[in-house]
């Protein structure tokens, strides 16, 4: 999936231009359906490296890393001051919409990446079709004292990130199946991003923005919206999937068996079926080829 990733410059409002890291089609095809893939908080595009073979099949694909995450470039390595806020990465994502999808898409959010997606269809839904919602992060607002430490505080804790032992400790809450996915490789592959010039001074200012608050807005979502919950996910209860149904004016549940916090790389084929079936895609697509799941593998 490394060597499929591509860097298109855009301009975006308060950050300038943003050199954006995305594994898609370089062109929107006529006519196909478009989706936009968002990851988890302080990861990149690749964790989509099991799914986005599968749908790729079937649609546009589009595994985008926003501002200050995965392997974009938004120039923090050359100023470190820059401001990077949900606001800063909905002004990314929309511009990645107008000029390189370039039509209405369905936006597929898995943990912090779900927020994301909230977040963008309570500001501008005109511009998608639906959500997926993939164990997502929804009712947990901001980052709590992290946001008003003092900057070398917050420089120490972004380190922290990076390390090691709390990388294998993330890898191994996200997995029902922790000895077949929790690998070293995953563990690394998950930090391979945050060697970039800018990483720390990009989270800093994430964290300093006070990150994301949309629990009292989950309501607004007017777009149909499916929620995927893996039934052992250790980061995010399963209860909090009960909570999207009562909130989500519009919403289907779909709970995936031996699945953690990860259905895009745990149960990639299950997670397939229940978005072909939601967005009405090809009856004959959801039995995805079986070499193609093998290599995403």
């Amino acid at each position: 999936m490394m060597a499929a990733m591509r860097r298109v410059p855009l301009q975006v409002p308060g950050l300038g231009e943003v050199q954006t890291a995305y594994v898609g089609p370089a062109a929107p095809t006529p006519g196909r359906p478009a989706f936009v893939l968002l990851h988890g908080f302080d990861s990149s595009s690749l964790e989509f490296r099991r799914f986005h073979p599968l749908l790729s099949q079937l649609a546009d694909v589009y595994a985008v890393d926003l501002a200050g995450w995965g392997f974009t470039d938004a120039g923090f390595g050359a100023n470190p001051n820059l401001p990077l806020g949900p606001q800063q990465k909905r002004a990314h994502l929309r511009a990645f919409l107008k000029e390189v999808v370039r039509g209405p898409a369905t936006l597929v959010g898995t943990s912090l990446g779900g927020t994301v997606a909230i977040d963008y269809a309570v500001n501008h839904g005109e511009d998608l079709e639906r959500l997926v919602l993939i164990d997502a992060q929804g009712f947990i607002d901001g980052i709590g004292p992290l946001a008003s430490m003092p900057r070398f505080l917050s420089v120490l804790g972004v380190q922290v990130l990076r390390s090691v032992p709390l990388r294998q400790m993330a890898n191994q809450m996200a997995y029902h199946d922790k000895k077949r996915f929790a690998t070293d490789d995953a563990m690394r592959i998950g930090r391979l991003h945050t060697h970039l010039p800018g990483w720390t001074d990009a989270n800093v200012q994430f964290m300093r923005s006070g990150g994301y608050a949309v629990s009292e807005r989950i309501s607004e979502v007017a777009l149909p919206t499916l929620v995927v919950w893996g039934r052992d996910d250790e980061i995010l209860s399963p209860e909090y999937a009960d909570k999207f149904m009562e909130a989500l004016p519009s919403a289907q549940l779909v709970w995936v068996d031996a699945c953690g916090h990860c259905a895009h790389l745990e149960q990639p084929q299950a997670l397939l079926d229940a978005v072909v079936s939601f967005c009405g895609l090809s009856a004959g697509a959801a039995a995805a080829d079986a070499e193609v799941v093998e290599a995403a593998a």
